[in-house]
């Protein structure tokens, strides 16, 4: 893989783990189209830039981040105070439904990941999924706007989508807060609860890919291709994650689905 090549993926990478179009997805078409497969270790180049959207959401969501984590950890080494904790405690509450989210996407990405990348990451499979991905984005646009409150339903449902998302094509934030704002959840709250309950998630992923890259090793000169990978995702993913949020206050989440459409009509033909 060229510098450029990596700088480009990373860029990708960058703009679309957040914004609701599928980053594996573009990932894999963008891979086809520059024919960067080659690059000597995949794996690493995937996870520097995973690392550096994770990155980007610990500097966005930083103060929500320090301030869950303190109320989690105060409120769970007093087994006695749990009930009464999550009863006034909304950010207790919150952290509580976030662990009830993460569930079923951590529990099919131990079982059957690799099964599903090795299925569906291949460009035309791959355009198939942004199809549902932007019929699913679309459908936004006739929610009722509410007002309601996460509960443990709401945040399991959530959870169930985020596992879905799985599949390279299937936006992860696109099929996570369409989920949430199908049941009614507020907008703001709905991203804020979509890009917060990844975090531990992309941390777990990124453990086990780095045991995968322990194995396999990598050579001196891959280090600038890595370099160039993390610091791009994560610059570009700073500025994609705030533009979205602004999106969303302006309640244009439906728009992203033209862009789903046209590349997904764009990789049929071409693949």
């Amino acid at each position: 893989m060229s510098a450029l090549s990596a700088a480009i993926l990373a860029v990708i990478q960058g703009l679309t783990e957040f914004l609701p179009v599928s980053s594996s997805g573009h990932l894999v078409l963008g891979e086809a189209l520059l024919g960067s497969h080659a690059f000597g270790n995949s794996i690493a180049f995937e996870l520097v830039v995973h690392l550096g959207t994770f990155l980007a959401v610990l500097v966005v969501f930083w103060l929500d981040i320090v301030n869950l984590i303190r109320v989690f950890f105060t409120q769970i080494i007093n087994p006695q105070s749990w009930r009464s904790g999550f009863e006034k405690d909304a950010d207790f509450r919150l952290t509580i439904y976030m662990i009830v989210g993460m569930l079923p996407a951590g529990i099919v990405g131990l079982l059957i990941r690799h099964d599903i990348s090795e299925l569906f990451s291949n460009p035309f499979m791959v355009s198939i999924a942004l199809l549902f991905t932007g019929a699913m984005l679309f459908s936004t646009k006739f929610y009722p706007k509410s007002d309601k409150p996460l509960d443990f339903k709401r945040a399991l449902l959530i959870g169930i989508a985020q596992a879905f998302a799985l599949v390279p094509g299937i936006s992860r934030s696109g099929s996570t807060i369409a989920m949430a704002l199908g049941l009614g959840v507020k907008q703001e709250q709905a991203a804020r609860f979509s890009f917060i309950m990844v975090l531990p998630l992309i941390m777990a992923a990124t453990i086990l890919e780095f045991k995968d890259l322990l194995d396999v090793g990598i050579t001196y000169g891959e280090y600038k291709i890595l370099g160039i990978g993390l610091i791009l995702s994560f610059a570009v993913g700073i500025v994609s994650l705030k533009w979205l949020l602004k999106l969303l206050q302006g309640g244009k989440f439906h728009y992203f689905a033209w862009y789903c459409f046209s590349i997904a009509l764009a990789g049929l033909f071409y693949f």
